[in-house]
Parts: structure tokens; sequence; C-alpha cells
């Protein structure tokens, strides 16, 4: 993770303890309990505490820990509880001496992406410059297509082009070309996290595929039968909500001349995206690690993935309500402030 500053309160008062800029170093002694970690628990999501407590987890509010253990809002660890709770939206949980998500320090991504999902990125951007040039979309498809229509020489001499009249558009010389390539540079670092979860988004799609396969093998099983065609119904709710947010992202970057131009606003609303569709997906995560090599036969594997995938889908769907609306309605505290309570699980 990268080295930031750290944030200065809004009055500019010094504080009595000053933050590490990267890491959640608690002070209090309750920090340093086997097992100590923020996760969120419950539906809605709410950020709680956790420690060991014999064969089990004992949870406990974050309003009242603060106030168990005399945590001032304002001083070091209340001020790391806040950032702890901010985090959770974008890790599975925080431990004392974790590492602050880039996500809350900076806006950048925490996690990281593979060279491809960037080649990716640039190569929608660089079809979209043709396709401004020519006034005409072009058609993208998958990988492979995109690849084909920037390889070929005719997009390679058509490309040089283009960024020549982009400049122009944008009000610079036709020779600061390269500050164009440079924008796309920058957009490419952003979406080509968005690549790595549309990528990783397919495998909801595959499960969707061994359903209709499960169909068939279930025929003769009314009980089994009837929930595979229930699971199928709400899943298609979880990838429309998935495909939403990549269509939002596809279309603002469409408009490739406007993105370049507006590219700080650009930039916000991608990682706005790329951050709702990491939570999404950071949900789905055990039910994809259940379906993963399984044999679509009869047997307890698929029993189990079946239910994995019903109680995450009927948590998030029965209501109407999507998970990023979930995760939005409970900002850090909120639950917390209305309950002050603590429970313990064993």
């Amino acid at each position: 993770m990268t080295t930031a500053e750290s944030a200065q309160d809004v009055d500019g008062a010094v504080q009595p303890c000053s933050l590490r800029s990267t890491h959640f170093d608690f002070q209090a002694r309750v920090f340093q309990a086997p097992g100590a970690h923020f996760i969120l628990k419950g539906q809605p999501k709410e950020p709680m505490f956790a420690v060991d407590m014999g064969a089990g987890q004992g949870y406990v509010t974050l309003e009242n820990l603060r106030k168990t253990f005399l945590i001032e809002e304002g001083g070091h660890d209340g001020k790391l509880i806040e950032r702890a709770a901010e985090g959770l939206k974008y890790v599975p949980d925080i431990r004392p001496g974790d590492e602050i998500p880039n996500e809350v320090l900076d806006g950048t991504a925490s996690w990281t992406v593979a060279k491809r999902h960037k080649q990716i990125a640039r190569e929608r951007m660089q079809v979209q410059l043709l396709s401004w040039m020519n006034g005409t979309p072009i058609g993208q498809g998958g990988r492979e297509d995109i690849q084909k229509i920037v390889s070929s020489d005719e997009s390679k001499k058509a490309l040089v082009d283009a960024f020549k009249r982009a400049a122009l558009a944008m009000g610079l010389e036709e020779n600061q070309s390269e500050e164009v390539v440079d924008y796309i540079e920058t957009l490419a670092r952003e979406l080509c996290y968005v690549e790595a979860l549309r990528e990783r988004s397919l495998e909801i799609r595959k499960i969707r595929l061994s359903l209709e396969k499960l169909t068939k093998v279930y025929s003769d099983d009314i009980r089994t039968s009837a929930d595979i065609g229930r699971i199928k119904i709400l899943i298609a709710k979880g990838l429309s909500e998935l495909d939403d947010i990549l269509a939002n992202v596809d279309a603002e970057s469409a408009d490739i001349l406007g993105a370049l131009m507006s590219i700080d606003e650009v930039v916000r609303s991608v990682r706005k995206a790329r951050d709702n569709l990491h939570y999404i997906l950071m949900e789905w995560d055990p039910v994809i690690a259940k379906w993963k090599n399984l044999q679509l036969v009869r047997s307890q594997e698929i029993d189990r993935a079946l239910s994995t995938t019903y109680q995450l889908l009927a948590q998030r769907f029965e209501t109407g309500k999507s998970i990023v609306t979930k995760r939005q309605s409970s900002s850090p505290g909120t639950a917390a402030s209305k309950t002050g309570n603590s429970s313990a699980q064993k």
C-alpha cells in the first residue's frame, strides 16, 4: 500500500495523538485481545468489534465499544474505529496492525489486477476514440474482437490521427497529442479494476449456467426443482445489478472525448462503480467458492452450494433491496447508535 499524508482535522486543531497514516495502530488494551477484529455482521450489515471467547466469538457494537472502554470519538482510537467501519466496505475484516485500505486514504484501490486488465481497459478506450473519429460506433464484442481492431495496421494509423484530432478538440495543439495518450492512460489505470471485476462477475454467470443444467438433473425431484427455480429467478436479479453498474461505466466511457475533458469527475465516478462492484462481489465470494469445480450430479456438495446461494440471494433481494442499497443505507455507526448493545455468539 502506498504511503499517504495524514488527514488534517476540519477545524485544524492539533490532536493529542497523531495517527500513523497507513495502519490501524490502536492503543487501547482491548485491541490486543485474542482474535480482535472488526467485521460486518447481520442484515443489514453492521460494523462490529469481535474477540475470541472460548469456542466462539463475542461481538459488540462500535458505540458500546466506545462506551465500555472509554474511547473518545475524536481521539486516536476513536478516529481509527471510524476508519475501520469505513474500511469494511473494501475488505472482509480488519485487525489491529492492518494497513488502512487505500480507498479510505486517497480513493485508489487497495487490491491489484493483472496486466491484461489494464490492457483491456486501454484497448476499449482506443476503440472508443476510433469510433469518435469515424463518427460511427465500432462494435467491440469480446476481448479478442477488441484486440483484432486495435492491432490492425489500419487502426494503428488511424489512432495516430485520432490522438491529434482529440488534442485539437480539447483545446490543445496538434503536437500535444501525447497529453491525450496520458489522459487515456490515467483512465486505463482506473478502468482496469472494473475490467477485473467484470471478469470476476463471469463466475456468477457460470453458476447460472450450472443451475440450468441442474434443472434437468433434478427434474424428478419436486422440492429441489422448486428451489432451483427460485434461485434462478433471484440470480437474474443479482446479475442485473452487476450489469447495470457495468453498463453505466461503459456508457460514460463511450463518450470518450467528454470523459477526457472531464477526467477528474469521470475518475470519481469510475471509483464509485469500482467500489460498489467490489463490495457486491465480496458478498458473492463464499458462493463462488462453493461452486468451484463442482460435478453437476446429485450430491451433498451440490445441496450445500444451492443452500448457500439461496441464502445469499434471499437475504439480498427478497425485500427488493440490492446489496449496494443496503451498503449505502447502513453508514458506519448508524445501526450501532440505535442499539448500543453487545452480543456474543458461540
